[in-house]
């Protein structure tokens, strides 16, 4: 199998990708990533321990929006194989507001939207694997989280969850060949940790596929993102073969 040498990452500084792309330059692999703060980038790498010249030698950093369609088509080569996406927004709390909500209620599915719409116009022959960071919570199956944890996940992250749920469809249908259409993607790996923690909280990681019948057992708590960065990159990234015209839908936890 020939080496995997060109990743793109979308939402490197939100903590999962993140923890993946540094254990991916590592690895020595060619990566690009789309940043809006390319200095906050830098200082998160510099947390997981890159060195300076690891960085300089195996990261092109492109400062631009998911939003925009230049700048992602800016971030993806004509070689690229795998797409590492954990774009998310951040939590706020409108005043009169009766439950929390997301400074960008939509970023994750406008995002999504957005970057499928270049890979459908750039029609390259290489279809990538598609990576995305989405949570669990959200499983049409049913409850795959701790019944202690239902009022979180009920009150506190269902705006967060809707915009999740909206970008998974969105990734579950790009893989689909229609007639007179291509696939956009060879494959997608859509990641669901239970609630994330930062640090370097370290723990057992359990993983499970959702089956398409039943929702995942593999329940739990939380999970800190530099491990879900560490199960990408171990288990999906390295363990990628080439695309499978298919994909997975993964619980992640401790």
């Amino acid at each position: 199998m020939a080496p995997i040498k060109d990743i793109a990452f979308f939402g490197a500084t939100g903590g999962c990708a993140g923890a993946c792309l540094a254990r991916c330059l590592e690895a020595g692999y060619n990566c690009t990533a789309l940043v809006r703060t390319p200095e906050k980038l830098t200082t998160l790498l510099a947390d997981h321990g890159v060195s300076p010249e690891t960085i300089s030698s195996n990261l092109t950093m492109i400062t631009g929006n998911i939003k925009v369609p230049a700048d992602i088509a800016q971030t993806i080569l004509p070689t690229t194989e795998i797409l590492v996406s954990g774009i998310g927004s951040v939590p706020v709390w409108n005043k009169g507001a009766l439950m929390p909500s997301i400074q960008d209620p939509t970023l994750c599915q406008v995002g999504m939207s957005t970057l499928l719409q270049v890979l459908r116009a750039r029609k390259s022959a290489v279809k990538p694997l598609l990576v995305v960071v989405s949570t669990t919570g959200i499983s049409k199956f049913g409850r795959d989280y701790p019944l202690a944890v239902l009022p979180i996940y009920k009150w506190m992250l269902h705006t967060p969850h809707l915009d999740k749920k909206a970008m998974e469809d969105m990734v579950i249908e790009a893989v689909r060949t229609e007639e007179g259409k291509d696939a956009v993607i060879g494959e997608y790996a859509i990641l669901r940790p239970s609630l994330l923690t930062g640090g370097t909280v370290s723990g057992k990681v359990r993983a499970e596929v959702e089956d398409g019948k039943v929702a995942s057992n593999a329940m739990g708590y939380s999970i800190s993102r530099r491990d879900v960065g560490g199960y990408m990159f171990e288990e999906v990234i390295e363990k990628h073969s080439g695309p499978s015209g298919s994909g997975r839908i993964i619980s992640v936890t401790y």
